[in-house]
């Protein structure tokens, strides 16, 4: 039951993650399509639209390097359901005494 647990929460994780990076990449499209207009005013160059690609690059990066804090976590709660099962396991030696 403990494995379902994890492989649902698995998923739901890495559906937050694509949830989330859809999000990112569909306001950088938005940025981009305002920069684009803007360049051709301004006269600035591929500064603009550059830095939007750039900081949804980044922001992505970020969601998906996450994953080292979730196997930390994965780990903890592996260590308290093994002090569970100890504790219980003691519980149940008292009590058949």
């Amino acid at each position: 039951m403990n494995e379902q647990l994890q492989e649902n929460s698995e998923k739901l994780q890495k559906t937050g993650r694509v949830a989330a990076t859809s999000v990112i990449w569909g306001v950088s499209a938005g940025m981009l399509a305002i920069c684009i207009p803007l360049v051709i005013v301004t006269k600035t160059g591929a500064i603009l639209p550059l830095a939007a690609i750039i900081g949804a690059a980044v922001a992505t990066f970020a969601v998906w390097s996450g994953e080292n804090q979730n196997s930390r976590v994965k780990q903890l709660e592996e260590r308290v359901a093994f002090l569970e099962t100890i504790v219980a396991t003691e519980d149940l030696e008292k009590m058949s005494k």
